[in-house]
């Protein structure tokens, strides 16, 4: 069998997003979960992201003229980030995801690239087998936990969190956000914050320390939280009990949220509030890095 690499060009996007859905099916219906629901349209601002600012570290893979499978990676102030590696089913098993992944991981060796690391279903065995090959190793256990109106606890209250203001899409912005970034998650990433705070379904809040920016969180408005950073752990849990009750206050009625294991602050708070654990994945690295008890994660695939 023939396979045809090259780099991704716009007009493959809505087949790499048949790819990403199809094997997000296969292992979903082999785990016994449900099938997964995204929408090309919802979610094509995102992959144009990936395109225009993966430097050359978006693959795709051919097979008689049809697209197999596909690898997307980011590059971000020395930190190489896997998004997305993701085959058809009927493709899988022959090679194409470790050619892809040794293809994507090029860009890491032109840039300046201090640690590589990627997210993983902690189930998906034999993808964690090909990370470990390639140097990235678990780390961090990540819980995708679901709340509803329904079942939520709103009886329960947190302290006041810090002053905060509604964060507008401005060069001061991103660099505060910047700088708070740098403390937590060891890079820097002004492009994506650029992206979160033009999109019109997301509001980011700046929490501030005598008048000292100290956290940011984003909210969406399908009731997703994250990302959310917070250089002081006590405030964990206000600014989340915050975002819950701000989401509850708009009609949101179902909500996500992805906690490192490590961030105790936050899942106790969830499970107090009725939250329930769906699925639990990994942050997978070459080296530890990022003050992950501070941290709630957005898309897995922009971390």
């Amino acid at each position: 069998m023939k396979v045809n690499y090259r780099l991704a060009e716009e007009r493959d996007l809505e087949g790499v997003h048949h790819i990403m859905v199809e094997a997000l099916d296969q292992f979903a219906l082999q785990m016994g979960r449900p099938l997964v629901e995204v929408d090309f349209e919802g979610y094509l601002p995102l992959w144009h992201h990936f395109w225009a600012t993966s430097d050359e570290g978006f693959w795709v893979a051919e097979v008689r003229g049809k697209l197999a499978g596909f690898a997307c990676s980011i590059v971000r102030d020395g930190l190489w980030f896997l998004s997305h590696l993701m085959v058809l089913p009927e493709f899988q098993g022959q090679g194409i995801g470790g050619e892809l992944l040794a293809r994507t991981l090029q860009a890491a060796q032109r840039e300046e690239v201090k640690i590589i690391a990627t997210y993983a279903d902690a189930s998906n065995w034999p993808s964690i087998s090909l990370y470990a090959r390639h140097g990235m190793f678990p780390r961090i256990p990540v819980l995708r936990m679901r709340g509803s109106i329904i079942s939520m606890r709103l009886d329960q209250r947190e302290a006041e969190p810090p002053e905060f203001q509604v964060a507008g899409l401005s060069e001061e912005t991103v660099a505060t956000l910047g700088e708070i970034d740098e403390k937590i998650r060891g890079a820097k990433r002004h492009i994506d914050h650029q992206y979160w705070l033009g999109a019109p379904e997301m509001r980011c809040y700046l929490f501030k320390e005598r008048k000292r920016a100290i956290a940011y969180a984003y909210l969406s408005d399908e009731g997703r939280i994250g990302p959310l950073a917070t250089l002081k752990g006590e405030y964990m849990r206000p600014i989340l009990g915050f975002a819950l009750d701000r989401l509850s206050d708009q009609g949101v009625d179902t909500f996500i949220v992805r906690v490192p294991g490590i961030n105790t602050e936050a899942a106790s708070l969830l499970y107090q509030r009725g939250f329930t654990i769906q699925e639990m994945h990994l942050l997978i690295s070459s080296l530890p890095f990022g003050r992950w008890e501070n941290y709630i994660i957005s898309w897995p695939s922009l971390l």
